[in-house]
């Protein structure tokens, strides 16, 4: 049911070719979200996934209380960027040529980025639980690609807790924009769906590198 919110469609054209829609949704109290179930194609995004997978830095850190975050994560970016959370220092490492080449595809529909958190989810046990990214140095404009598994995407909004579910699959594209932070939690839940592994990518814009 979307009675709550407003829900079009615009086209784009992007390195030659049609996109399918992106989906803009206007979420309750300025929220903006962008979707796409299939921003890139299968053939694409498996090799984004492989190159991805292979070539970064993993690593899995401390999250709040000492527990072990249940995913793995790398960091990358311009020089100097370094991006705070939940008691994690990220450091990014420098851009390597695909990264860089999926940050020029999204930014050619919205935002414009200098630092990329990557989640690796290595089974349907690895998830992210409810947050907000509204550290103060954030842009408003989160690009966030999923590659690999499908894994279900849930936003919720702080007081009235109404929410919507998407399926985040092999090249979706989700934005996340206008003042969803503010007012919208997401998380990533765990499922006890035999599910493959998955890489998000979540592109952001440092306002201030600590």
């Amino acid at each position: 049911m979307i009675n709550w919110y407003h829900l079009r469609r615009q086209s784009l054209v992007l390195f030659g070719r049609q996109l399918t829609a992106m989906q803009t949704i206007e979420l309750t109290d300025g929220g903006i979200l962008l979707y796409d179930e299939s921003f890139l194609p299968a053939e694409l995004s498996d090799r984004y996934f492989v190159t991805i997978r292979d070539e970064c830095v993993w690593e899995q850190k401390p999250g709040i209380f000492g527990h072990m975050q249940p995913r793995r994560t790398a960091s990358y970016g311009d020089e100097g960027v370094t991006y705070k959370y939940s008691g994690t220092v990220n450091v990014a490492l420098p851009w390597t040529p695909t990264l860089l080449e999926i940050k020029e595809r999204i930014e050619a529909v919205q935002g414009k980025y200098n630092y990329c958190l990557l989640n690796r989810y290595r089974s349907g046990q690895d998830s992210m639980g409810t947050l907000a990214d509204k550290e103060p140095e954030m842009g408003n404009v989160i690009g966030s690609l999923s590659l690999g598994a499908t894994r279900t995407f849930r936003t919720k909004h702080n007081k009235t807790k109404e929410t919507m579910s998407f399926p985040a699959g092999n090249g979706t594209l989700i934005i996340m924009a206008g003042t969803m932070q503010q007012f919208w939690m997401h998380e990533i839940p765990k499922t006890k769906q035999a599910v493959g592994e998955r890489i998000n990518l979540t592109y952001r814009k440092i306002l201030e590198p600590a």
